[in-house]
């Protein structure tokens, strides 16, 4: 019998493997505001843009900012506190029943490759699980993630939304970085070794009924042209507007994939399948567009 990948295998009791679990669900939630940032469903991953101006900003979900009506502005805390650098802007070109729009998202995880070097930090975690031998080269790091969003308005309250993008690193002499072994990181790490992330995906924003909305979406993402380690993800969120200017969220992540293993630790079915919970709480600030045209109910 085959068996599963040591980070599905049950640890000892004890404080260090709470300490672990917290530290693996805070960078899952660093990787998911900086780079997925998709936590609610009002301009948060589709086409539409915040008015001028206007602000929102959660736990996760990374604090944004309407610079004009068409541009938008966005920086995930999170992340910062992470030691990992990053900006997105997002321009959308038209407005209408179908509107079209580009994201361009910049991180640097450079200083957060480096903590993982840290003594303290390998204490918490598995060296052979997030972190690097103490002799690499770690050479400064720069991601890019770019994507096209287009989305329709079907009747007055739901969205439809199609993306299709990449992102690809930039690095400077070094040495060539390991990918990291835990499943949900492995795919965007290979962008530290010069590897293109291919991207495409479906969601749905809409009303449920009153103060109500959901969001559900499906994405595939690819390592390389030829898909040799894919995965196949889908979130689903159910959002209670408490009113126009604050929200609550909770929902899921599955993920299911093709993954490499170290030949030690051969892959199950188990180890290719990931659920874990989201939640999140959300404010808005500066209010331009009417509560009706935004999804939004007035209580």
């Amino acid at each position: 019998m085959t068996n599963a990948h040591p980070l599905l295998a049950k640890e000892g009791a004890g404080g260090g493997t709470m300490i672990k679990k917290l530290i693996l669900f805070l960078l899952l939630a660093v990787c998911e505001a900086g780079l997925f940032a998709q936590q609610t469903l009002w301009t948060t991953g589709n086409a539409r843009t915040l008015a001028k101006g206007q602000q929102e900003f959660g736990i996760i979900q990374p604090f944004q900012i309407g610079v004009t009506d068409k541009l938008e502005l966005s920086v995930s805390p999170l992340a910062g506190l992470f030691l990992v650098p990053n900006i997105s802007f997002k321009y959308r070109y038209n407005s209408g029943p179908w509107m079209i729009a580009t994201q361009h998202s910049y991180m640097m995880p450079s200083m957060l490759i480096h903590s993982m070097q840290d003594s303290l930090f390998s204490k918490l975690i598995r060296r052979d699980t997030l972190t690097f031998p103490d002799s690499l080269r770690i050479p400064y790091i720069f991601t890019f993630r770019n994507q096209v969003l287009v989305t329709r308005r079907i009747g007055k309250e739901t969205l439809v939304t199609g993306k299709l993008g990449f992102e690809f690193g930039l690095k400077t002499k070094g040495d060539s970085l390991p990918a990291l072994t835990y499943p949900q990181f492995y795919l965007p790490s290979t962008t530290l070794n010069n590897k293109v992330l291919l991207f495409t995906g479906v969601r749905v924003d809409g009303n449920i009924y009153n103060d109500y909305n959901y969001m559900v979406e499906v994405d595939f993402t690819s390592s390389g042209f030829k898909a040799e380690h894919w995965a196949i993800e889908h979130k689903g969120y159910f959002i209670w507007n408490k009113s126009v200017k604050f929200a609550a969220l909770i929902g899921y992540k599955m993920s299911y994939g093709n993954y490499p293993y170290p030949a030690s630790n051969p892959v199950t079915n188990q180890g290719r399948f990931f659920i874990f919970p989201v939640a999140d709480l959300i404010w808005k600030l500066n209010i331009k567009r009417e509560p009706e045209k935004d999804l939004f109910r007035v209580r």
